[in-house]
């Protein structure tokens, strides 16, 4: 089914009209006359994106592109075409570079003598005058190569193309060529590098996609280029061991086990290429890719892309508020979305999921996503100080800019680095934004885990998006991968734990909440005692505080880490009161708060400490983990409403119990 929804894919959007032919950016092109010689001071420099050049229609490369050997044909870098090294300071293997620049101009050669083109003879002279030197446009200096443009300019070399043009005739646009072209790269198809050396068998039958009797392929060409842990040449979809008698059913062998013409192999592959190679229909989330298209609507694809990959709060806000603004619902109802998760082995590719759904029930499943992933942000989402240190954000650069609902950034949240995420953890995430399903409740234990290190190792700035300076500076001085923010992580645990909950356990709200759950509330409560702490030192707290000291313990065993935590919190209370009147007010205010969470516990006797539980479960330290952050927030959104009114002049005296002057040090 798969591959027949990949083939109407490739005919639905003529994916099968030139094969042999891709697009591709050429910087430069090179004027001769008709007798080879060069015409004017240099090449033609055309304009594109970043300087590469100007997209032009060119042949695809007929070979195994890994081994450095192989060049393309009429459009090149200096490599490939006069054998130069692109890079003076770091020089390739000459060996490859003498059979790369050979097998260029041989290339030329074999389509000079089929084609008897008078245009390629220009060529073919031009190669010969150059008496293995470097053309004259071309200027070394400095361990850099310079080019000087037709109009005399020097211009410094990239990863430039180059071709030709012979009098006004442009090759990659000369119809013989084209030609002559389309019939090799036809060639090069219909037999596997693996199977060159032996006679292709012609066999024919049914074909499983279509439905029609037609030539089976013996190898499913061109190759797939894009998935994760693949060769760099590409992979296959569908293949057959050759040994294995177990593949070789009633005499059978390789791809007649699952006989597929070859116009619905070339197809399937078409398609699949296509999607991996354009933004709008794919994503790549650690060693997997993902890819997704509509069966009629294609503007699909590109909303799904952005709202999977950069999903900033106010395109959430708006597709929350109205999912269907725009969309046709009676069309979406009939229209089908379609989704299949790759990863790779080497030669092969292996699909971990795929989905079919109609545009209507994506679309749903999406915007309950989202609402499931609703959180309160805590931090100051527009400072810009000390917000990029030099350290590695996914093994990159220091700050990608994905937003924290960003399916990548979610998935990053249950492991230390990118580059250990599960291709499993990636199907569950993506199967729960498109299927409505619940991911496994295991994926709490990673999340939790590195949370707790977090928090142990850099302190609660972790938990702010984006990561507070004070954190961002420790992380650098550590040399270790920058964490996803709290958004991220928080935003994951409360669709966790809502998607799976169990009777009689609390549904987690967007913002802090009333409610009898213990471990909520006792995350509540370190979220108070570690504000009292930073009052009592005045904000100026050196070393590891309340939070980097018991977060774990607290969160797993709140008996034995809350029976310190109290004993410490009226030392901090006497010593904020010692502060004058306003130090008074604020204890009392913090009391206040305090007593209220505490009332929620048994209480063995007056005047004695709260009972809190002896253990947690998995499922309770992640509310343990919500209740902490959600109070966190609470209390820097006071903060930030604090100085707001103070700065405009609208503070009224009764606010101060609140929020007092002791936050400006925050």
């Amino acid at each position: 089914m798969l591959l027949k929804l990949l083939y109407d894919f490739a005919y639905s959007r003529n994916l099968l009209n030139d094969l042999a032919f891709e697009e591709k950016p050429v910087r430069w092109i090179i004027q001769l006359n008709s007798d080879g010689s060069l015409r004017g001071q240099g090449p033609i420099e055309t304009t594109g994106k970043k300087n590469q050049g100007k997209p032009l229609r060119c042949p695809r490369i007929i070979g195994d592109t890994n081994s450095g050997m192989i060049a393309d044909f009429l459009a090149e870098g200096i490599d490939g075409m006069f054998g130069l090294s692109p890079n003076l300071k770091k020089p390739k293997d000459q060996v490859k570079l003498d059979a790369k620049h050979k097998h260029f101009w041989d290339q030329i050669l074999e389509c000079h003598n089929a084609t008897e083109e008078v245009a390629l003879t220009a060529l073919l002279n031009f190669h010969k005058n150059l008496t293995n030197s470097p053309p004259s446009f071309l200027v070394q200096e400095d361990e850099n190569w310079f080019v000087i443009s037709s109009q005399g300019e020097r211009r410094k070399l990239g990863n430039d193309e180059f071709t030709f043009k012979v009098n006004d005739d442009l090759l990659l646009e000369n119809t013989k060529v084209c030609d002559y072209w389309k019939g090799k790269f036809s060639e090069s198809s219909e037999v596997d590098d693996d199977d060159k050396n032996s006679k292709a068998e012609v066999v024919s039958g049914i074909c499983l996609v279509t439905g029609e009797f037609a030539q089976i392929a013996r190898t499913h060409n061109p190759k797939i280029q894009g998935v994760p842990n693949t060769q760099g040449s590409g992979a296959k979809m569908v293949s057959f061991e050759k040994s294995s008698p177990s593949f070789s059913s009633f005499g059978l062998t390789h791809c007649f086990n699952a006989p597929i013409s070859t116009e619905a192999a070339t197809a399937y592959c078409v398609a699949l290429r296509k999607l991996l190679t354009e933004e709008d229909h794919h994503l790549r989330i650690g060693q997997t890719s993902i890819c997704f298209w509509a069966r009629e609507a294609k503007e699909a694809s590109s909303f799904f892309a952005r709202m999977l990959n950069r999903p900033d709060p106010a395109s959430v806000a708006a597709f929350l508020k109205a999912p269907w603004s725009g969309i046709d619902r009676e069309q979406a109802k009939h229209d089908q979305f379609y989704s299949v998760t790759l990863s790779g082995n080497a030669g092969r590719i292996v699909v971990r999921h795929w989905m079919q759904a109609t545009l209507e029930a994506a679309r749903e499943h999406l915007r309950q996503w989202f609402g499931d992933l609703e959180i309160v942000t805590y931090g100051n989402p527009t400072a810009q100080a000390n917000r990029k240190p030099k350290a590695k954000v996914d093994g990159g650069d220091t700050d990608s800019g994905m937003p924290p609902l960003a399916l990548y950034r979610l998935a990053c949240t249950t492991v230390r680095e990118a580059k250990d995420l599960q291709a499993e953890t990636l199907s569950q995430l993506y199967r729960a934004t498109l299927e409505g399903t619940a991911p496994s409740l295991m994926l709490l234990k990673p999340v939790l885990n590195r949370l707790n290190a977090d928090l142990c190792r850099f302190g609660a700035g972790i938990l702010e998006t984006p990561i507070s300076g004070k954190a961002m500076r420790a992380i650098s001085d550590s040399n270790t991968p920058i964490p996803p923010p709290g958004q991220s992580r928080m935003a994951l645990l409360r669709m966790l734990l809502n998607r799976n909950i169990k009777e009689g356990d609390p549904m987690i709200e967007p913002k802090v909440f009333e409610t009898p759950d213990p471990a909520y509330n006792c995350g509540r409560l370190l979220a108070i005692f570690d504000d009292l702490q930073m009052q009592a030192h005045s904000y100026k707290l050196e070393g590891a505080g309340v939070v980097e000291r018991y977060y774990g313990s607290a969160s797993s065993a709140p008996n034995s880490a809350f029976g310190i935590l109290w004993r410490l919190h009226q030392h901090h209370l006497r010593k904020i009161s010692r502060n004058g009147d306003a130090g008074k007010r604020a204890a009392e205010a913090i009391k206040r708060r305090i007593g209220d969470i505490a009332a929620l516990f048994p209480q063995p006797a007056p005047n004695l400490p709260p009972q809190f539980p002896r253990t947690f479960s998995l499922q309770e330290q992640g509310r343990f983990a919500l209740g902490f952050y959600q109070q966190m927030a609470v209390r820097r959104s006071a903060i930030d409403e604090y100085q707001r009114k103070k700065k405009a002049g609208e503070l009224k005296p009764e606010e101060i119990d609140d929020v007092l002057e002791l936050a400006d040090n925050e």
